[in-house]
């Protein structure tokens, strides 16, 4: 449960700290740069890339969805489609390769 305080009898929630140690040198040139490219700060940035990262189902969250669904019905099988869908891109590129 998130702390809460009452300040004027208004309930606020307070923010959770998280803290991460022993975090690899690399991660962290790397995530300072892309703060900075982004115009935030090192914690504006790292608590943006953890609430899109937690908006995003887990895998076995997104696989139980898939497993609701129902059985598509396919013209062809899909290997078919796939062999099919990869001489027309190799077609493609021979004409292309062949124009250029």
């Amino acid at each position: 449960m998130q702390p809460v305080r009452v300040q004027h009898g208004i309930i606020r929630r307070m923010p959770i700290n998280v803290h991460v140690r022993d975090v690899p040198e690399r991660v962290h040139s790397t995530l300072t740069a892309r703060a900075e490219r982004a115009g935030m700060s090192l914690r504006q940035y790292v608590i943006e890339v953890l609430a899109e990262h937690a908006a995003l189902p887990t895998l076995d969250d997104w696989l139980d969805a898939g497993a609701d669904l129902p059985p598509v019905e396919l013209a062809a099988p899909a290997a078919e489609a796939v062999r099919s869908s990869r001489e027309e891109d190799d077609a493609e590129v021979l004409r292309e390769r062949r124009g250029a």
